[in-house]
């Protein structure tokens, strides 16, 4: 029989040449299940002849070795969260694994995603969005696989969480403001119970009431550039000694779309200073020139790595010495907080 096309031909052809089963050809290259030595090379001559091999996804589900890591995201067009998915997608390849990816259009899908994760042999499941639930994370450890949860927590004794010191973020972002004679101060917080946005926006809080002040709170469904803009227009109808002159947008996009919208009304900092989170490319834009906190993402993603790469010898844990402490702190959420970076630009605090 000649060579077929590469990619045309299929298991059956290989057992038709071989003159065996095809339960036969699937055990030759699986290694489930007995087979004689020199079935097994007549098998694998057959297969070379006929030009075929094995969907190596495929096999590998079927030894229960597939080389995958799951991955949960959300909202892509949220530059942060972009950064964060191309540095895993290059720390995945380098682990000589797969990405298998699961988008969400919201948090609210992050649920039901883990779930289906569960259905998939993967290696274990990375989750950078939504709420792990105490369930599901139990359910992914006991199937022996790893779980990483960055910005959030992991939910379970056994895995693993890293983040940004979130509540020191917000503390810093009011220290700074106090410094400067700042009284009236406003966070323009996120949703209501989102993890990472709440936990700055408590920081601020409680560091202005250590301060004899009080921080007013605007809670935003979508932590949007829109967002921002509709908060200037809500800022700019209050009357003037009620406006605020000090700002902490919980993100970058809303801190942003305030800028535009306080455009030509007002005066930054002169009349309101702003911090922003997350240090997006934008913030340095001539027009904006954003005070604003930078992420971790360099110490975080080598935590969660070192955490991968033990996790890969068969071991639960991936801490390394400067890491001990803190987790023995927090034994249950096994929780590592990285410190935010404070970028001083024109909207706030001295200048570069």
């Amino acid at each position: 029989m000649s060579r077929r096309k590469s990619g045309t031909a299929t298991s059956h052809d290989v057992a038709r040449v071989a003159n065996v089963s095809q339960a036969l050809v699937s055990r030759a290259f699986t290694g489930n299940g007995r087979i004689a030595p020199e079935t097994r090379e007549r098998i694998l001559k057959a297969a070379e002849q006929v030009g075929w091999q094995p969907n190596a996804l495929a096999r590998s589900m079927v030894t229960g070795d597939a080389p995958l890591v799951a991955v949960i995201t959300t909202r892509l067009n949220f530059d942060w969260r972009a950064q964060v998915l191309s540095r895993l997608l290059k720390a995945i390849q380098e682990w000589h694994l797969k990405p298998l990816l699961f988008y969400a259009e919201s948090d609210a899908e992050v649920d039901r995603l883990l779930e289906e994760a569960l259905s998939w042999r993967a290696r274990g499941v990375i989750v950078t969005a939504g709420v792990v639930r105490e369930n599901r994370a139990a359910a992914i450890i006991e199937k022996g696989q790893f779980l990483v949860a960055l910005n959030r927590p992991a939910n379970h004794e056994k895995g693993f969480s890293v983040a940004t010191d979130n509540p020191l973020g917000g503390r810093m972002a009011a220290g700074l403001f106090l410094e400067e004679g700042r009284r009236r101060l406003l966070v323009l917080g996120g949703p209501q119970g989102s993890w990472a946005p709440s936990l700055r926006a408590e920081g601020f809080s409680e560091a202005a009431r250590e301060a004899g002040l009080h921080a007013a709170i605007w809670n935003n469904d979508a932590m949007s550039t829109e967002a921002g803009r509709a908060c200037a227009e809500r800022l700019l109808a209050l009357p003037g000694s009620e406006q605020p002159d000090a700002v902490f947008a919980t993100n970058d996009a809303m801190a942003l779309g305030f800028l535009d919208g306080l455009r030509g009304h007002r005066s930054i900092p002169d009349d309101i200073a702003l911090i922003g989170f997350d240090n997006l490319p934008a913030a340095d834009w001539p027009p904006y020139r954003l005070t604003t906190f930078e992420q971790p993402l360099e110490e975080m993603m080598r935590r969660l790595i070192a955490h991968v790469d033990v996790h890969g010898d068969g071991h639960l844990g991936g801490q390394t010495d400067d890491q001990q402490p803190q987790e023995e702190s927090e034994p249950r959420a096994r929780l590592i907080h990285c410190k935010p970076k404070l970028i001083t630009r024109m909207t706030a605090g001295k200048t570069e």
